[in-house]
């Protein structure tokens, strides 16, 4: 087989960034000042905000469960809209409230219950990631600590592997009442130097960002009809290898159930199960 890699290019990405800080840092004010956002709100932090969410065309979605906003950022990705960014604000209580919930349906013996809500946690990253609007998620702040419970910092409370799949994370600080300080945690992008700490304002981000790419229209990806997902039910169901082999191509796909497939992936994947029904 040859080789498939080719010369990597500049390429400008949507903005992925987790911010993190104490109550009253200015996490959701950012957030609402964001090109037409559609903020997840899960603690009322917008409740104060309406005329700042409206002056940029922004709407507000209140909920404190983790299943409504895996809900609503599949349909952010299938649905034409006019929103440019995605807010969660915050991420913290839908995660605890998530593993609480895992733990009166699965108990809490060798961390069963951290291990069911990882599976809810992955399936929102992998439609976050195939969401093409800017993602801001905010988290609260707590103490990290080190060798003998020392504390060494401060870090976010939430999902540990969230991290990831952002390009910017900043702990956001007020040393003042009148000055917001964000410091880069974790960077991928130029205009944020790691571990540089800079005055905190979305006039900054936007500086350091590519405004175009902040603003850019959203596009959505055509989602899996219900006559293909029935092919692969199917599938799953009338051959003993079924499942493995659908389990195997979402596990490709980065795809956690089969309602998530797009059009294009649930295409391909017919085609694959035909193939390997023609052999047999």
């Amino acid at each position: 087989m040859a080789l498939r890699a080719t010369k990597p290019s500049a390429r400008t990405r949507r903005l992925k960034l987790l911010m993190y800080g104490d109550a009253g840092v200015g996490k959701t004010t950012a957030c609402c000042q964001m090109p037409a956002p559609y903020l997840i709100d899960s603690e009322r932090g917008t409740d104060n905000y309406h005329e700042l969410v409206n002056a940029v065309g922004g709407a507000v979605f209140q909920t404190t469960s983790i299943e409504d906003v895996i809900d609503e950022v599949r349909n952010l990705s299938i649905e034409p809209h006019d929103f440019k960014t995605l807010v969660i604000d915050s991420i913290s209580p839908l995660f605890f409230d998530l593993v609480e919930k895992c733990e009166k349906e699965v108990g809490n013996e060798w961390g069963k219950h951290y291990q069911e809500a990882s599976k809810h946690m992955k399936r929102l990253v992998n439609l976050l990631l195939r969401l093409d609007m800017n993602v801001v998620i905010t988290a609260h702040a707590k103490p990290e600590y080190g060798d003998e419970m020392k504390v060494i910092g401060t870090t976010f409370e939430g999902w540990k592997r969230l991290p990831y799949i952002f390009d910017l994370v900043l702990h956001l600080e007020k040393p003042t009442p009148t000055k917001r300080f964000a410091r880069v945690c974790k960077t991928r992008i130029e205009g944020f130097p790691d571990g540089e700490t800079f005055e905190w304002t979305f006039e900054e981000l936007a500086k350091r960002y590519s405004m175009q790419e902040l603003e850019r229209t959203a596009k959505v990806v055509t989602p899996a009809t219900s006559k293909q997902v029935a092919e692969i039910e199917a599938y799953v169901i009338n051959y003993v290898s079924g499942g493995e082999f659908v389990s195997n191509c979402l596990t490709k796909l980065g795809i956690d159930e089969l309602k998530d497939l797009t059009k294009e992936q649930a295409t391909k994947m017919v085609a694959a199960i035909k193939k390997k029904v023609s052999v047999k």
